[in-house]
């Protein structure tokens, strides 16, 4: 057919404006699947008062505080009893001057209605001293996870004896902790050595002597002293030895540190090398990165790798650490928090062992500068599919005010969005969350706590109740894994979860301990934005097995075992259900 010389003109000018237009759409989907857009529908409720949680935390101070009354409590989250419900621990103080003041720890229920019952005495999970953080872990893989708490004195282990009540072990276990001090602090479980049974991490925080001091000034105004005025003290290893008992192992593992101030714990392989790490935070001093060298000892690599520091070569006072891949390039990121005036720090992982701070390329630099910051990390509120971060907020001296007018010793916390393209977006008030009541915030634990597929945040309050923040979700679609261990330890803990949608893959590896002497939910929750399905599903469980599923319909809760090659579906037990009826599944 003949085209007459106007007609191709006509033709080559729309193909060229089609090709034009395609282009222009192609970049702008690239860059949408890049920059996320910012959220405008996710709001954060708080509903601790309509879910029955009465619990106030207690800091136990006579007067004007101690150091050791101002830095809990942890909160940590699992579910005790089986029943698909994800249930809450909460850490106490205690009155140490003698005034005759009863003051417990509290274990709340979830009915699996949006209500928590309060049945610590039930359980037999009390507490037994001055409470500042805790874990739970299944330390001997008989279905039903254990609760360890880190206190000042003596720790305290309580077995779960599955039927809902629990017993205390420690004695037997051999964890009561006082040869490596007395003002413990973060602790995680994970199976260093990759036997099947999980080992125990527990750090120590400052020696507070009884000669030592009590009170130091701020300026001109009396308070209680910063960890300078302290010598520090041990941190603790104990390896699991597979019958209910545990080993002191710091010192034959290289980890020994005598004048450590351990406040933060988390444990996590950042070097793909299928054996999980050890994170430590030091309250001004280095942080430490201990490799873990096949499983027979640790090799302390901080400074080397980039993250004993901040990046121009101060000391933190590093509260928190999270671990997690904002940038979804298959490597763990670390985050720590720091004190008011500091700023806080993430790092980026350059796949060859090394860490770069890029806290002021992120954007987190200038909004963290004037708070202080306890618990948080990452965790991906909009299921847009990358990680952001949560922040608690709160001062450690209450007369700051005094000494500082215009400095708040409660604070409102902070949300940062991740944009996909490297970069962080303050939106606390944009999500609610600027708007709660201030408070001196310390753990944070994440867990979806009512199973509607959009993670909550629960932060642990000083001296004041906790704050449960509901997320209200929005259109975004999300995948859950609980994964059971059976050649690994039975909570998969140090398992990686990689999922693959779009052509983006994100990971997520199952940890217990880290945020701020908290937990958060064992389970691996995923955002995924608009898809529908999971194109591939990788699991590279501790034992070294690895299993791959395709095309996993998304929007569901899944119970995957370790070496059964079937996706199950988790159970959830009807509301109001007796812990003692429900059983593991």
């Amino acid at each position: 057919m003949e085209v007459s010389r106007r007609n191709l003109t006509t033709v080559l000018l729309c193909g060229s404006m089609l090709l034009l237009w395609l282009n222009k759409n192609a970049g702008i989907a690239r860059v949408q699947a890049q920059n996320p857009p910012t959220p405008n529908s996710i709001q954060f409720t708080n509903i601790t008062d309509s879910s029955g949680i009465k619990f106030v935390h207690f800091k136990g101070n006579n007067g004007i505080s101690i150091n050791r009354e101002e830095f809990g409590p942890g909160v940590c989250v699992a579910d005790f009893d089986g029943d698909g419900w994800q249930d809450i621990y909460f850490v106490n103080g205690r009155d140490l001057y003698n005034r005759d003041i009863s003051v417990r720890n509290a274990l709340y229920h979830n009915n699996g209605d949006g209500t928590f019952t309060d049945v610590t005495e039930r359980a037999g999970v009390p507490g037994t001293g001055y409470g500042l953080g805790c874990v739970w872990g299944d330390y001997d893989n008989d279905g039903f996870p254990d609760l360890f708490v880190t206190q000042y004195g003596r720790n305290v282990l309580y077995h779960n004896n599955g039927n809902g009540t629990f017993i205390d072990v420690t004695d037997k276990a051999g964890v009561a902790g006082l040869e490596s001090g007395s003002f413990h602090s973060g602790a995680t479980f994970f199976d260093y050595d990759r036997d099947g049974f999980l080992d125990l991490y527990v750090g120590s925080y400052v020696a507070l002597d009884p000669d030592g001091p009590r009170y130091c000034n701020i300026g001109t105004v009396r308070s209680s002293c910063p960890p300078s005025a302290y010598k520090g003290s041990s941190d603790a290893l104990y390896h699991n030895n597979g019958d209910g008992t545990f080993t002191n192992v710091t010192r034959g593992a290289n980890i020994s540190q005598p004048q450590g101030k351990n406040l933060s714990v988390g444990a996590a392989d950042y070097d793909n090398d299928g054996r999980p790490d050890l994170f430590v935070a030091n309250d001004g001093l280095a942080a430490y990165l201990y490799h873990n060298e096949h499983g027979k000892s640790f090799k302390e690599i901080a400074a080397p790798s980039g993250m004993a520091y901040s990046a121009s070569g101060g000391l933190m006072a590093a509260m928190c650490i999270s671990l997690g891949d904002y940038d979804n390039d298959g490597w763990l990121d670390l985050y720590i928090s720091d004190f008011q005036g500091s700023s806080d720090h993430l790092w980026h992982n350059d796949a060859k062992g090394n860490f770069d701070e890029v806290s002021d390329e992120a954007g987190i630099t200038g909004p963290t500068h004037n708070v202080l910051s306890f618990g948080g990390g990452f965790f991906d509120y909009d299921n847009d599919g990358w990680v952001d971060l949560f922040i608690a907020n709160g001062h450690v001296y209450p007369e700051i005010e005094q000494a500082s007018p215009g400095t708040r010793y409660k604070q409102v916390n902070s949300l940062f969005h991740n944009e996909g393209n490297g970069k962080f977006v303050e939106t606390g008030t944009l999500t609610g969350i600027s708007a709660q009541t201030p408070h001196a915030a310390r753990g944070v634990a994440f867990a979806d706590f009512d199973n509607d597929g959009f993670v909550d945040v629960l932060v642990a309050n000083n001296g004041d109740p906790p704050l449960l923040l509901h997320n209200g979700g929005n259109g975004n679609h999300f995948i859950n894994f609980k994964l059971v261990g059976t050649k690994s330890n039975r909570d998969a803990m140090g398992a990686r979860v990689r999922v693959v949608i779009g052509g983006v893959s994100q990971i997520r590896e199952i940890a217990g301990g880290g945020s701020y002497l908290s937990q958060s939910d064992l389970r691996a929750e995923f955002g995924i934005g608009k898809a529908r399905i999971v194109q591939t599903l990788e699991i590279r469980w501790p034992s070294g097995q690895t299993q791959v599923f395709h095309d996993v319909p998304g929007d569901k809760f899944y119970l995957i075992q370790e070496g059964r090659d079937e996706l199950g579906l988790q159970h959830f037990a009807s509301p109001l259900a007796s812990p003692s009826e429900n059983k593991p599944r």
